[in-house]
């Protein structure tokens, strides 16, 4: 009656060191670089524009597709980047960069596409190397948070605020009515009411002049390749798009 007692016990004692030398064999887990495309330091706290990413674990993959929505890059990313840094934080080109990194350690460099010729209608399976088939621009100068520059059409001066990838999210259907609240100030005028007003009777130049300071377009990863449909030999520009299955063995 006491030995059946206590062997359950006895047992859950040695389970920690049993799981421990069944996985003693797989490797450490390592810490790779990578070099931010905005080269930002201050905006993210950091001392240089560096962060360390790991291959995602089973346990990751299951954290990341447990949730339906646009969250799940965020949480796989917040789960295997080293640093104590909030994705939502990251202007979009910075994650983007650090996915395709991720993608790298936890699947393999090599993705396939499937792309529906515009000419011939044709689909194919295109095969891309996630860090070598793609342009990584960097910025020339380490991207601040805050940024003042002249309005070409007006000629005045603006401060913006950029936008992180949590506030592209935020804004993604109504990114031009939120306008006003990434201009800080215009002309030296920091009221909302004034920014909202000004911005909706902005010449289309600076209009756009704002989004692109804000938004930074032509930093990061060109998502873009020229593809060549191998049933008709017709080219065109695509561009790959993101989402969970990036990160099966696709």
């Amino acid at each position: 009656m006491s030995q059946k007692h206590f062997q359950p016990d006895i047992e859950n004692q040695n389970v920690d060191d049993i799981v421990q030398e069944i996985l003693g064999g797989i490797p450490e887990t390592q810490y790779v670089e990578v070099h931010l495309p905005s080269r930002a330091t201050s905006m993210y706290g950091l001392d240089e524009p560096i962060l360390h990413v790991r291959a995602m674990t089973f346990a990751d993959e299951k954290a990341m597709l447990s949730v339906k929505n646009k969250n799940s890059l965020n949480i796989v990313l917040d789960r295997c980047i080293q640093e104590d840094i909030n994705p939502r934080q990251l202007i979009l080109q910075d994650k983007l960069y650090l996915l395709f990194h991720l993608r790298s350690l936890s699947v393999g460099d090599n993705y396939d596409l499937e792309i529906t010729c515009g000419n011939c209608d044709a689909d194919t399976i295109t095969t891309v190397d996630v860090l070598k088939s793609f342009k990584v621009n960097y910025a020339e100068n380490p991207i601040e948070k805050t940024h003042k520059f002249t309005l070409p059409e007006l000629g005045k001066e603006v401060t913006i605020k950029r936008a992180s990838s949590g506030d592209l999210e935020e804004h993604a259907d109504n990114l031009l009515d939120q306008l006003w609240r990434y201009v800080l100030e215009i002309a030296g005028h920091n009221n909302a009411k004034v920014r909202a007003q000004v911005i909706e009777k902005l010449p289309r130049r600076d209009v756009h002049k704002i989004i692109e300071e804000i938004t930074l377009p032509n930093l990061g990863v060109d998502q873009k390749f020229i593809f060549k449909c191998p049933k008709c030999s017709h080219e065109e520009l695509k561009e790959m798009q993101l989402s969970t299955d990036f990160f099966t063995l696709k």
